[in-house]
């Protein structure tokens, strides 16, 4: 099948395995998101995850129906995504359920905005459970960010991209200062 045939609304077949190595394509960032509940910490690793808006301040997550977390992201329940550097790769493995062979990575979390964020992340947001969807084989949580947090510089998220970590390039000149009141213009090439 070509792609003009596709345009023309046909689909080609395709697997689940498919799907996944394709939009494996498009890099992300690795976050872990926390909830507390009955005296615990739950969390776990997610990189689907977008900013929706910014006024309100709102941010899409996607869950898994079988992650054990998606019993507690409850309607009106605090959580905490936090945004990881680099280096906490062995942490991204571990919340992810796929534990080392020794001991389990150290980590902690630490109170914050009234959820728990974890110790040493590149950055971090508080949000409440706006509203929860389902999206197949997942739930969407909406989230309405009630505080942000900035980690020290430097600020090395990690990245995921074709099933594996990545890193950022070196910096090699200063990012430019984007200021709130600069205006951004999109421009879209017509069909």
């Amino acid at each position: 099948m070509t792609d003009s045939q596709l345009a023309g609304g046909l689909s080609a077949a395709f697997t689940a395995r498919d799907y996944r190595s394709t939009v494996g394509h498009f890099a992300t960032g690795v976050t872990v998101v926390s909830i507390q509940h009955g005296g615990h910490v739950h969390a776990m690793t997610a990189n689907a995850v977008t900013s929706l808006s910014l006024d309100p301040a709102l941010l899409i997550l996607c869950v898994s129906r079988a992650a054990k977390i998606a019993a507690h992201m409850e309607t009106g329940r605090l959580f905490c995504l936090s945004i990881l550097r680099e280096a906490q790769q062995a942490l991204s493995n571990y919340f992810a359920g796929r534990p080392p062979d020794g001991a389990p990575p150290d980590f902690e979390f630490d109170p914050w905005a009234g959820t728990a964020r974890l110790r040493g992340c590149a950055a971090a947001l508080a949000c409440r459970v706006e509203e929860q969807m389902p999206g197949g084989d997942h739930w969407v949580v909406v989230g309405r960010v009630a505080a942000v947090h900035l980690g020290p510089e430097p600020r090395r998220p990690l990245l995921f991209y074709a099933g594996s970590y990545r890193q950022l390039a070196p910096e090699t000149a200063p990012a430019p200062d984007l200021a709130d009141d600069v205006p951004v213009q999109i421009f879209y090439d017509p069909w």
